[in-house]
C-alpha cells in the first residue's frame, strides 16, 4: 500500500513546496490524516482505480462517485489500474456559521441515538457504578420535584380512531407510552438517564426487537423545538441479518408513492424493508400527526428531527425520504450511517436535509460490495507477493508501530519493498496458480450477477469526518493503548473534516476499525470537538428537572 502512495506523496512534496510546510499525520499501518495548511483544508490521499471500458459499454453514474468537475469518479472493475492520488477537503472552521451550526446539530443529537441502545450501552460504559447513578437521579428527581414548578404538561398518547380507520393497536383507542419493557422498566430509566431528561417529555418507546423490526423512540426537545425520533442500530442476530440483506433494491415505485425522484436510483434492499415497516407503525399509531398537524395539533411550530446510528441511521434516511412530503422541514442526523446505502443521485441530493457523521476508521460507512471484494482481493495477493516467513514479518510489523513522520516514508517504504515481491514479478506457485482460478471464477459470477449487483451504493448527506490528528502523551493514555492492543481512543485529537460521499471507498485497517463505531465513542468525540468550538453540549431540555454530568 506505501508503495502505491509513491506518486501522491510526489505530489504532496510539490504542494509544500510552494505552500509552505503541512503538518503530516501519516501512520506506519498505511493511514493517511489530514496535512493542513494556513487555507483551513486538508490533503489526504484516495485508493482510485481507472478503469476502462470497451467503446460499446454505457457507463451510468450508479457505478461512480463524483470527480472534480462534479461528474462521477469510477469505482470497482477489475484489471484496471490502481494508484493512490492527493485530493482536499475544508477542515471545518469556529469561524464559518455554517460549520457551527453543523456542530451544534451532531452534538445535541449525538445523545439521542445513545439513549436508544438504552441499559445496554449504560452498563457497558458504567459497569460498576450504573445501577448505583441511576438510583442517584431518581433520588434527585423526587428531591427536586417539590421545589421546581412543571412548566410543561406530560404528553398523553390517546389517539382518536378517525373515519379512514387510523388507530393504535389496542382495542380501546389508548396506546401505552412504552412498549417492550421490562418489569425493572429499565430500558425506559437507562434511556432518560441518556439523555439527561425526565419522562414527560417521552412521547413513546418501543424496545421490541424482530427481523426488519428496529426499536424506536419518540421524544419532545424544546430546547431545540424538535419532535426526535431516533432509531436504534444493529444489536441482535436478526439486526446482522438485515446488514447482510445489502442487495441494491430499486427505489422507483417508493419515489412514486412518496413523491420523491426515485428514477433509476437503488438503496440497500435490508434497510428499505426496515424503513418501510416504521413507516408503518408511524402511520398506524398516529403519534407524530396528532403532535404536528392540524388545528389540533400540541406542537404545531415544532420540526421532526430523525436520529439514527448505523442500520438506524440507513432506515433513518429512506423514511425522511418517505415522510418529507408530509413533513417539509423534516431534518435527518446519521452517525456512522452504512456506506452501501443509496446510489449517488440521491446520496447527495438529500444532503439538502441529511447530515452524517463518521469517526476515524470506523468500518461501517466504509462497507459496501465493491469494498469487500476490494479488501479481500488485496489480502490475498499480499499473501502471494510475501517475501518472509510469518514469524519474520510479524517482527517487522511490531517495530513500525507507532506514528512516523514525513521523513520516515521512505524507509517504510524499503522495508515494504524487503517483504514483498513487487506486483508485476510475482513467483509462480500453487497457491499463485490457485489465485489466478479463484479470480477467473470471481470474474464469471461478477458477470452472471447482473447490472444491479454491480451498481455503487453510498453513505448519504453532507459528510463530516472526525479524522484523529494527534494523541496525548500522558502515561495513562499510553497504558490504555497498551492493556486494550491500540483499541482505546484515550487521548485522541479529532479534527473535524467535510468529505465527499464517495470518499470512503476503502476500507481501512486500524486497531480501532470496529470500536471506532461505538455510539458511545461516536457520541463523546463529537461532543468533544463542539465543546473545542465553544459549543454548548448541555444535556437536557427546560422541562427537565435535572441534568446528568456530562460522559467523559
Amino acid at each position: 500500500m506505501l508503495v502505491a502512495r509513491r506518486e501522491a506523496l510526489q505530489q504532496m512534496r510539490s504542494l509544500e513546496s510552494r505552500n509552505g510546510s503541512y503538518n503530516d499525520v501519516m501512520s506506519a499501518s498505511g493511514k493517511s490524516g489530514p496535512i493542513q495548511n494556513s487555507s483551513s483544508t486538508s490533503l489526504l490521499f484516495r485508493w482510485r482505480r481507472k478503469r476502462s471500458l470497451p467503446d460499446n459499454t454505457h457507463q451510468s453514474a450508479n457505478d461512480t462517485g463524483v470527480g472534480d468537475a462534479g461528474q462521477p469518479r469510477n469505482h470497482g472493475g477489475t484489471g484496471d489500474e490502481e494508484s493512490y492520488e492527493t485530493f482536499s477537503r475544508p477542515v471545518l472552521s469556529p469561524s464559518n456559521p455554517d460549520d457551527i451550526a453543523v456542530l451544534k446539530e451532531g452534538a445535541r443529537f449525538a445523545r439521542h441515538q445513545l439513549a436508544i441502545y438504552t441499559w445496554v450501552l449504560y452498563y457497558y460504559m458504567f459497569p460498576v457504578s450504573g445501577t448505583f447513578r441511576l438510583i442517584g437521579q431518581s433520588l434527585r428527581k423526587k428531591m427536586c420535584k417539590n421545589k421546581t414548578s412543571d412548566r410543561y404538561q406530560p404528553y398523553t398518547t390517546n389517539l382518536s380512531i378517525d373515519a379512514r380507520g387510523i388507530s393504535d393497536s389496542t382495542s380501546n383507542g389508548r396506546l401505552q407510552k412504552i412498549s417492550g419493557d421490562n418489569f425493572l422498566r429499565l430500558h425506559e430509566k437507562t434511556m432518560l438517564a441518556h439523555l439527561g431528561i425526565d419522562s414527560s417529555d417521552l412521547v413513546y418507546a418501543s424496545y421490541e426487537s424482530g427481523f426488519y423490526e428496529s426499536p424506536y423512540c419518540i421524544v419532545v426537545d424544546r430546547k431545540w423545538k424538535s419532535i426526535v425520533l431516533s432509531i436504534r442500530g444493529s444489536l441482535t442476530l436478526e439486526d446482522c441479518v438485515v446488514d447482510v440483506l445489502l442487495d441494491p433494491t430499486p427505489l422507483d415505485a417508493l419515489g412514486e408513492k412518496y413523491d420523491f425522484d426515485g428514477r433509476g436510483q437503488y438503496c440497500h434492499g435490508g434497510v428499505l424493508e426496515c424503513a418501510q415497516w416504521l413507516h408503518g407503525e408511524l402511520t398506524r399509531h398516529n403519534i407524530l400527526t396528532q403532535l404536528l398537524l392540524g388545528e389540533d395539533a400540541e406542537f404545531p411550530d415544532y420540526d421532526l428531527h430523525i436520529v439514527g446510528h448505523s442500520l438506524g441511521a440507513g432506515i433513518g434516511v429512506i423514511l425522511s425520504l418517505m415522510l418529507r412530503k408530509t413533513y417539509p422541514t423534516i431534518r435527518c442526523t446519521c452517525y456512522s450511517p452504512p456506506g452501501g446505502l443509496l446510489s449517488w443521485k440521491l446520496a447527495t441530493e438529500c444532503s439538502e436535509f441529511v447530515n452524517s457523521f463518521v469517526l476515524d476508521s470506523d468500518i461501517v460507512p466504509r462497507l459496501s460490495l465493491n469494498n469487500m471484494e476490494r479488501l479481500r482481493d488485496e489480502v490475498l495477493e499480499l499473501i502471494a507477493r510475501v517475501k518472509m516467513s510469518k514469524y519474520d514479518i510479524a517482527k517487522r510489523i511490531h517495530g513500525l508501530c507507532g506514528e512516523v513522520s514525513l521523513g520516515d516514508l521512505e524507509y517504510l517504504i524499503q522495508q515494504n519493498e524487503d517483504m514483498l515481491y513487487p506486483q508485476d514479478h510475482i513467483p509462480d506457485s500453487d497457491f499463485m496458480r490457485q489465485l489466478r482460478m479463484f479470480k477467473e471464477t470471481q470474474q464469471e459470477r461478477r458477470a452472471s450477477r447482473g447490472v444491479a449487483r454491480e451498481i455503487s451504493l453510498f453513505p448519504p448527506g453532507k459528510i463530516v469526518h472526525l479524522v484523529k490528528t494527534g494523541q496525548s502523551n500522558k502515561c495513562m493514555h499510553g497504558f490504555l493503548s497498551c492493556i486494550t492492543c491500540g483499541m482505546s481512543n484515550s487521548g485522541f485529537k479529532y479534527t473535524p473534516i467535510r468529505k465527499e460521499n464517495d470518499d470512503f471507498n476503502e476500507i481501512e485497517i486500524s486497531p480501532t476499525l470496529w470500536t471506532d463505531h461505538f455510539p458511545n465513542r461516536v457520541c463523546i468525540e463529537i461532543e468533544k470537538v463542539a465543546n473545542s468550538f465553544g459549543i454548548d453540549t448541555t444535556l437536557g431540555s427546560p422541562s427537565s428537572s435535572y441534568d446528568i454530568e456530562v460522559l467523559t
